[in-house]
């Protein structure tokens, strides 16, 4: 196990101070962001997806799901849940009730992978959907959608936004970023098309924009949130002008009073290094939103960069992913500056069952558990000390 450094100059901490984002009104700003753990086989959630959840739920805290399925082309991994049937929400609705019951919200991310997917994870084996037929690396060789499926995928995140409010969701977050489909459309690595999808800034933008206002349709603009990830060139995505295409669109965004926009730090954890988050890119973004939108800034953070971040104003929440995997109590963790128990064999946490999903035991299970072992011990020796 291994201890956050627990700062003394951060007296008052802001990121254990409330805070009103889209309806919610959150105790804490720490919010756990979305991961894919592959555990809902046939594509619906289930009792031990809603045990997870409900594991890694805190009073007035925001969980953001993991991607879920928002169209029948959007699949990229197995057992990963969808959102777009009435028994795809039913199996949500036990997750959604479990955080409700410790007192959280929820948000479901509606997530199209594009040309991340394969062939064999697609509809009659047909090659996976993109902006154009430009492969990964190491993927399938994507096909470029008609003008008509690209209408027909926005009328699927507007029906899977339908059963996220019927699964009792408390909003939806659009992922836009490391480079899944829209993020395909927006940046020039990935989008060469010569129609009103590509070419200017707007025409790539303008997918998620008509995929917007689609689940705007559905809920209201506080319920609504996306993520995306300027700079980070996830899976071959990039952009030849960056600064000047994420501009757009997030000064475009603050126009509609989102939820939140959350944002991926260009250094994602260990896996991306770079500068600093005090010298992230993403400062050049720095005043773009508007009230009531808030800005979660997720990717790498610890409780130091945490606090320094909403101390300088650069993020109202901050998002963490990988140690909620091994720390159910991570929130309280954080709080109370205990060990933590270390994100390790990473192979072992996608796919499978309860072991290494469900297993992991709280703070002060694991204390307990080491007392009693110690008071064994010395038993143990004193009885010995006797012969």
């Amino acid at each position: 196990m291994h201890r956050i450094f627990h700062s003394q100059k951060f007296k008052m901490s802001l990121l254990f101070s409330p805070i009103q984002v889209g309806d919610m009104q959150l105790k804490h700003r720490v919010v756990m962001g979305p991961m894919t753990r592959s555990r809902s086989p046939g594509e619906v959630a289930n009792d031990l997806n809603a045990e997870y959840y409900a594991q890694r739920a805190t009073d007035g805290g925001l969980i953001i799901s993991e991607g879920t399925s928002c169209s029948v082309t959007a699949k990229g991994y197995e057992h990963v849940p969808a959102c777009l049937t009435e028994e795809q929400a039913k199996g949500w609705k036990k997750s959604t009730d479990a955080v409700h019951a410790k007192g959280g919200y929820i948000y479901a991310q509606l997530w199209h992978v594009g040309r991340a997917s394969t062939a064999k994870l697609q509809p009659d084996n047909k090659p996976p959907v993109s902006a154009s037929d430009l492969p990964t690396k190491g993927k399938d060789k994507p096909r470029s959608l008609t003008v008509e499926e690209i209408k027909f995928i926005v009328s699927e995140y507007k029906l899977s936004t339908r059963r996220a409010r019927e699964a009792n969701f408390d909003g939806i977050e659009i992922h836009a970023a490391h480079g899944y489909l829209i993020d395909q459309f927006l940046q020039t690595s990935s989008n060469k098309r010569t129609d009103q999808y590509g070419g200017s800034i707007e025409n790539r933008a303008r997918f998620l924009f008509e995929v917007l206002e689609a689940c705007l349709s559905e809920l209201p603009a506080s319920k609504v949130a996306i993520r995306l990830s300027p700079y980070m060139n996830g899976q071959d995505v990039s952009d030849e002008n960056p600064k000047a295409l994420f501009t757009y669109v997030i000064s475009r965004l603050a126009k509609y009073k989102l939820s939140y926009v959350q944002l991926t730090e260009p250094v994602w954890g260990a896996w991306k290094p770079g500068p600093p988050h005090s010298q992230s890119k993403l400062n050049e973004f720095a005043g773009l939103l508007q009230s009531p939108t808030k800005l979660i800034l997720t990717g790498g953070y610890t409780l130091e960069t945490a606090e320094q971040a909403l101390q300088e104003g650069r993020g109202d929440l901050i998002g963490f992913a990988r140690p909620f995997i091994t720390n159910p109590d991570f929130v309280d963790r954080l709080r109370n500056a205990y060990e933590l128990t270390p994100y390790q064999d990473f192979k072992k946490y996608y796919g499978g069952g309860a072991e290494q999903y469900t297993d992991w035991e709280d703070y002060v299970t694991l204390e307990a558990k080491r007392k009693k072992e110690k008071s064994g011990q010395e038993q143990a020796g004193a009885g010995a000390s006797h012969l």
